[in-house]
């Protein structure tokens, strides 16, 4: 009988430990693409990048942190060592190389360690422990002391535009190879019967870094040419490449105007003190570009706060131009964030967002994990003590 009491107390204490694990603690795998990394021919005290993709399956965020390790331990950086990942977030790295100048020529590699830390939330107010997991990106990397240049450039573009407006040219250009690039794009106009060159422009001023991209924007003056459809022959001479688009100068008024504050949006909930982003997306849903502004306010009852307004920005058609603001609360209470944009002689429909404002305090979910955990030793305190006691009986009675 006091073996079998002395089973069920183990076994007991076993599954209780075992229960509290599973409710209470929780890990997230982990993903990342590609799973190797090359970076070929890489300057001497050059630089290179490139992007890798870091997911996870959990619904919860979970916080990813970084260490490289191995021969290029010191030429790797980021932007961010310490982020947050969560299924429908991934986060893409961007891996940034900078070897020295004095590095003798050839192959080094590396690795890259990936480790979660997930503190899900789980349901409302209670907190969960953590596992850490690991994942290493292999990285390789071939330094050269040879120069060599090499683009590529697509997308061309260009809009119709009322008659004084800029006439804005794109193109974007990726800089392949391993020194620093100033594309030089040449844009020849030619009017409606392609048999008279009307203007002639280059454009050679934003530099491109070894292995990056960017969109070129190039703006041309309207006012000195007539109304009607022109020819664009957009050539990108680095890169070989070249595209022949048309657009038209029309009169004033002949482009609509149209925009959309789509929503303010901050955290519902924050504490006093913590600092907090305000987001104001607007789209362009017209006929031309704009220049853009949101003008807002925060209130608490009928006291205004903090008043909002951004840089005039140009947003091109169908973009969403994103506004950004920062607020720090120093007390509680129902804060309310309003506002609309600007744009071309119009302004949007008033949007509105709340933020609650609590005073800092005690975790709940924190204090309720101690409280588990003080109950768990308590109790396995009360079943040492029951088998001590059970001992002690057992001995006593095998002396009489």
């Amino acid at each position: 009988m006091n073996n079998k009491i002395r089973i069920g107390i183990k076994t007991g204490i076993i599954t209780l430990i075992i229960i509290v694990n599973l409710l209470y603690v929780s890990s997230a795998n982990i993903g990342v693409s590609p799973a190797n990394v090359y970076f070929k021919d890489v300057l001497r005290g050059g630089y290179a990048e490139r992007i890798v993709t870091i997911t996870v399956d959990s619904e919860e965020p979970t916080k990813i942190s970084l260490e490289p390790r191995g021969e290029i331990v010191d030429w790797v950086s980021f932007e961010e060592k310490e982020f947050e990942v969560s299924r429908n977030k991934p986060y893409y790295l961007k891996i940034i190389l900078q070897p020295p100048v004095d590095i003798p020529n050839g192959n080094y590699t590396g690795f890259l360690r990936v480790t979660t830390s997930s503190k899900n939330k789980g349901v409302e107010g209670q907190a969960t422990g953590v596992i850490n997991a690991a994942l290493d990106l292999y990285l390789e990397v071939k330094i050269t002391d040879v120069e060599f240049s090499s683009c590529r450039a697509w997308d061309f573009q260009v809009e119709s535009v009322e008659k004084g407006d800029d006439i804005l040219f794109k193109v974007k250009v990726l800089n392949e190879g391993n020194v620093r690039l100033y594309p030089t794009i040449k844009i020849d106009m030619w009017d409606q019967e392609r048999t008279e060159l009307v203007k002639q422009v280059e454009f050679s001023e934003d530099m491109i870094i070894p292995t990056t991209e960017k969109e070129l924007n190039i703006k041309v003056e309207s006012s000195d040419m007539n109304l009607g459809q022109y020819w664009a022959e957009i050539t990108s001479i680095e890169c070989y490449a070249a595209q022949t688009l048309t657009f038209d100068i029309l009169e004033e008024g002949a482009l609509k105007a149209q925009g959309n504050l789509l929503r303010i949006s901050s955290p519902t909930w924050i504490k006093v003190d913590d600092t907090t982003i305000i987001e104001a997306l607007f789209e362009n849903t017209g006929e031309k570009n704009v220049n853009a502004r949101f003008k807002g306010e925060i209130t608490l009852g009928s006291r205004v706060i903090q008043i909002l307004e951004s840089e005039l920005s140009s947003v091109s058609i169908g973009e969403i131009e994103t506004f950004k603001f920062y607020f720090t609360p120093r007390k509680e209470g129902k804060y309310i964030v309003t506002g609309m944009v600007f744009y071309d002689g119009k302004r949007t429909f008033e949007k509105s967002t709340v933020i609650n404002v609590e005073k800092k305090g005690f975790d709940i979910g924190v204090i309720r994990t101690i409280l588990i955990y003080l109950i768990l030793l308590i109790v396995i305190a009360y079943l040492a003590y029951k088998i001590k006691k059970e001992k002690r009986r057992n001995n006593l009675r095998w002396k009489r």
